[in-house]
């Protein structure tokens, strides 16, 4: 009889990661070993403070907050969210240039992101620093309680149409000063498990990622029930910009690109290759 290793799996409820896990939540793809045993939706912080207590097996996190979980997780090839175009923004409701953001009341979607990290490295500090829910910045800034905010996920396509103005493209600025691609989100893996059934974990993610490339309209509803009050263009957006290659596997680019991140934040010895499954 084949024993089931049963897995506890967290991620947000955002479109790029319904898309990528909805054949295996859903069952469209699945495997005698692996099963899912929970499955939880949370904010991108909230995760990252999850994985902090270290309770769920498979969870997302972002990319900056990865050094910290290395000596009880592992970082999974595939299911990342990743690229050259897709980084965070700094906007504004007034227009200003770059060098007044020192002056100014800062937005930011959570202190364990990588948004918080590339504003940073990017720009510097600020003022005045507030940590709120990703998807209450642009309301912020459009009722004047802060001077600009750093919006990730599906508000990069909707910030304009608000009369919002974009300050700096973060993720631009980070490719250009470290010669590297954009890892915005990461799945982790815990090491208690097997190499063959990370690598088995890892497997599942890539087919339930064709799984839905073959067969979209399958998630549609899943993904629409989960995105709430988000547009079908702008899921659809969202899907195309954060699911790409570097989804099915973040491959030897996205491995030194997530390595470059992290060794800035906690060292040069603070992750090696063997903290990836591929």
């Amino acid at each position: 009889m084949i024993q089931h290793k049963q897995l506890s799996l967290a991620i947000s409820p955002c479109p790029n990661d319904t898309y990528i896990f909805g054949s295996w939540i859903l069952g469209l793809v699945s495997n005698e070993r692996i099963k899912l045993s929970k499955v939880e939706y949370f904010d991108i912080e909230e995760l990252n403070n999850m994985a902090s207590i270290g309770e769920i097996d498979l969870i997302k996190v972002s990319a900056a907050h990865a050094g910290s979980l290395l000596d009880r997780y592992d970082i999974l090839d595939s299911g990342a969210a990743l690229g050259l175009d897709c980084g965070p923004l700094l906007i504004s409701k007034k227009k200003l240039e770059p060098k007044d953001i020192k002056h100014a009341h800062v937005l930011l979607p959570g202190e364990k992101t990588t948004a918080h990290f590339l504003f940073n490295a990017v720009v510097g500090q600020a003022k005045k620093k507030s940590f709120v829910h990703f998807s209450l910045i642009e309301d912020l800034l459009l009722n004047d309680e802060a001077d600009a905010g750093v919006i990730i996920h599906e508000n990069r396509f909707t910030y304009q149409t608000r009369g919002l103005h974009l300050v700096k493209d973060l993720g631009q600025e980070w490719v250009h000063i470290s010669g590297q691609a954009i890892p915005l989100g990461l799945i982790m893996i815990k090491k208690s498990f097997t190499i063959e059934d990370k690598k088995q974990v890892n497997f599942l993610i890539q087919q339930s990622i064709q799984q839905a490339q073959t067969k979209p309209e399958a998630l549609r509803q899943f993904i629409h029930c989960h995105a709430q009050e988000m547009s079908q263009t702008v899921q659809e957006q969202h899907i195309s910009l954060y699911v790409n290659p570097y989804s099915i596997s973040m491959s030897e680019m996205g491995r030194k690109a997530v390595m470059a991140i992290i060794k800035e934040i906690y060292g040069p010895n603070s992750i090696s290759l063997t903290d990836f499954i591929y």
